[in-house]
Formats: structure tokens, C-alpha cells, sequence
């Protein structure tokens, strides 16, 4: 394995020094998550927080070190041209997405620590399958040959919403054109990596980005920052986009579910952790529940700048009589920062929008008062999960990108 793959931004004798301490690098015991550890101070194998995102460790060196997500980021195919497709990693939509949409997630304090990666595209060895030309990226997908020098526990991406067995993708090409390497599981649930590869248009594939970071004679920020520039960008960013565009907006991107009147609505894209809707198990409307207090309190204050929350439009929200389908009390009106759609609210968008690859919370009311509605798939289960049972949460908001009507 050449390892300048991984880790550019290093000298190629440290580079080469990598190899076997990476085959070596450990994971977690047992089922419990490991606890997060400065950035300055972490080993291989340990869990860091860098840009609000839990990373393992998979390398490292005096100056740097390469960050693997501990789970997937999103589900999307490797590339969007079409259930097959000719493209390799170079030409690959979900490259696009790494390093322009995911990428600008970041402040520009991180994306100073954030080194580019010269990758080698390597054919496919056992099938011969092109692996496209070499790149230049920021944030980049695993080769087969990357993969093969990780440790079982953090080859496993594991439980991830409700899916104990979740698949993810490589950069490296599979079987024949048409095909992706991925790593999954097999049917005793061990490791296993697959360079035959699936369908590159397959949409449940996982993401796992991987990065390098050149932190010598810098400190890893610890607060959210944007620049007036940024934060501009992003407003003008969204005025140019249309209905089921997806733009970038603090630390997520998201979906335009709506645009009038220089005002857009804003669906996170996937969901941004697994929360129960309420603390305790009780009757509970979306007026009084935790959710709603962590999403306007602790989501809101701690994954925008300044100057995105001032672009946020407070919502006054209601409820119609379609969103409580057996009678339930959906609550009073209330007026949000970041809330949840309703069951009437999430039929206006697409089942590709819907269909995140994880269940999550709406805010309407389910069976009984201490149920609440989710979307399972790409369809809302109206009977409801249980409000103190964890699941998926995808923030909703408006912004206000001019002030000029549409």
C-alpha cells in the first residue's frame, strides 16, 4: 500500500513510516462509544470531535493526522447519473458533494487545518475495472487498499439508525464499470470488504468521508465562526437555488423545500443525531417536549454563526386537521427558531427527499398522546413510535436570504 494516498502533507519517509502502525490502529471495545479526546492529544484508534463531526483517528503523524467519520454522514449513491454508470471516483457525484457541499460545512478556521490529498486511483486488481484519474481533494472516500489496514472495530461503522449492518462506499472501482467497492458485513456480521463492489447508483450506500488535517503550529478551532464573506455567500448561494436544490447553510447542508418572497425553507438533508422526542415517556405535545427545546436551544445556538441566526426567520407554526389522524392533541401554535414538519407539512415533498435512509420524528401527534408520527422510508407511519424511544431528527427552518420578493 503507497500511503502518500492517505497523508500528503507529510514528508514520503513519515508517510512510508505509517504503514504498519495504521494496519495496528484499534477500535473500540465492547458496544459502549468511546469518549472523545482533544485533537492535540489523540491517539490512533481515538475518537476526536472536528467540525461538530466524531472522527476515528486513522493515522498520524508530528504535524497532522487522517480522520475516518466513526459513522456515515449521509446515504447517497456513488454517482447520481443514472442506476449504472461509467464514471470512476474522479467523475463520481458523490466526490462532487464531499468536497464542495460537505466541505464548506466547515468554517474557514477548519478548512485552514484541512490538507488536500493527492489520491491514487488505482485499477481494480482483481477485475482489472479502470480506477479513473488521480485526484486532488479535500475530503475523499477510502481505496480498497486503505480500507484493507483498518481495524475490524473501525471497519464496522455500526449501529447507525436503526441499521446494525449498514454498508459503506470506497472510491475504488468494482467488478466492471458499472460497479463501486464498498464495505459491509457478512451474514455472521463480520468485516468484510467487497472489491466486486455494488451498483454505483445505488442509493443506500453510506458515506464515510475521510480527511487529512495539517494542525502543526495551529489550534483546532472550538467555536462556531463564519466571516460577513461567508455567510454572504451562503445567502446568495441560496437565493440561486431552486425547490429541491441543496444548499449549504452553518454546519449541515439541506434541502430547499420552499422559496417566496425572498424567505426559504430548509430541510436538513439527513438527520443530524438520534434523540427521543421527549426525555420521558408521557403525553406530550410538540409545544412542551425536550426535542423542541434542544433544537431551539442547544441546535440552534451551537451550529450557527452570528450572522446565519440573524438570517433565521422565526416560524409561527400550526397544525391542520390532517396532522392528527386519530384524534390526538397536536398542541398550541408555537413560534420556532427550528422545529420539525408536520405529516401535512412533509406530504409536499418528494419521496427522494423523504427517503434520508433513516426514520425520523415528525411533529405531529401519533396513535395515542404519548406517540408522535415518523417518516419510515419515504412514507409517514401514522400510528407513531413511542416519544421517549430514539430516532432520527432532521431540523427544519426559514431563511431569509433577501429582501427583495421572488
Amino acid at each position: 500500500m503507497k500511503m502518500r494516498e492517505l497523508f500528503l502533507a507529510v514528508s514520503t519517509a513519515a508517510v512510508l513510516g505509517l504503514t504498519s502502525i495504521l494496519s495496528a490502529c484499534g477500535g473500540p471495545s465492547g458496544d459502549t462509544p468511546k469518549d472523545a479526546v482533544e485533537l492535540s492529544e489523540a491517539s490512533l484508534g481515538d475518537i476526536v470531535v472536528f467540525g461538530d463531526i466524531r472522527w476515528y483517528v486513522i493515522a498520524k503523524t508530528e504535524t497532522g493526522c487522517t480522520l475516518l467519520t466513526e459513522k456515515p454522514v449521509i446515504k447517497m449513491p456513488f454517482n447520481e447519473a443514472g442506476y449504472q454508470t461509467v464514471d470512476t471516483w474522479d467523475k463520481s457525484t458523490v466526490r462532487a458533494w464531499l468536497n464542495e457541499k460537505f466541505y464548506n460545512t466547515f468554517t474557514d478556521e477548519e478548512k485552514a487545518l484541512i490538507a488536500k490529498t493527492h489520491n491514487i486511483n488505482s485499477d481494480n486488481r482483481e477485475y482489472g475495472t479502470p480506477g479513473g484519474s488521480d485526484t486532488d481533494d479535500y475530503v475523499f472516500l477510502l481505496s480498497v487498499d486503505e480500507a484493507n489496514s483498518l481495524d475490524s472495530k473501525i471497519l464496522k461503522c455500526g449501529y447507525w439508525y436503526g441499521m446494525d449492518n449498514q454498508w459503506w462506499w470506497l472510491r475504488s472501482p468494482g467488478i466492471n464499470k458499472d460497479y463501486t467497492a464498498y464495505v459491509g458485513n457478512n451474514s455472521d456480521g463480520k468485516n468484510r470488504i467487497d472489491s466486486g463492489g455494488d451498483i454505483s447508483g445505488n442509493s443506500y450506500g453510506a458515506v464515510r468521508p475521510a480527511l487529512n488535517l495539517h494542525f502543526a503550529d495551529r489550534a483546532a478551532p472550538t467555536t462556531m465562526n463564519r466571516t460577513p464573506s461567508e455567510e454572504a455567500a451562503e445567502l446568495a448561494a441560496i437565493a440561486d437555488s431552486e425547490v429541491e436544490d441543496v444548499v449549504t447553510f452553518g454546519r449541515y447542508t439541506w434541502y430547499v423545500t420552499h422559496k417566496r418572497e425572498g424567505i426559504c425553507t430548509l430541510l436538513c438533508q439527513g438527520c443530524v443525531t438520534e434523540k427521543a422526542y421527549n426525555d420521558e415517556k408521557k403525553d406530550i405535545t410538540w409545544e412542551n417536549c425536550t426535542l423542541r427545546r434542544w433544537l431551539n436551544e442547544d441546535f440552534y445556538n451551537s451550529k450557527f454563526s452570528a450572522g446565519e441566526k440573524a438570517a433565521i426567520v422565526t416560524a409561527h407554526n400550526t397544525f391542520t386537521e390532517d396532522d392528527s389522524s386519530y384524534g390526538m392533541d397536536c398542541g398550541n401554535d408555537t413560534d420556532d427558531k427550528v422545529y420539525l414538519f408536520t405529516y401535512s407539512e412533509s406530504k409536499a415533498v418528494s419521496d427522494d427527499i423523504k427517503g434520508c435512509g433513516n426514520e425520523w420524528w415528525l411533529r405531529s401527534p401519533g396513535k395515542r398522546q404519548n406517540e408522535a408520527v415518523y417518516i419510515l422510508g419515504k412514507s409517514a407511519n401514522l400510528i407513531g413510535n413511542e416519544v421517549d424511544n430514539s430516532m432520527g431528527v432532521r431540523p427544519v427552518m426559514k431563511v431569509r436570504y433577501s429582501e427583495q420578493t421572488d
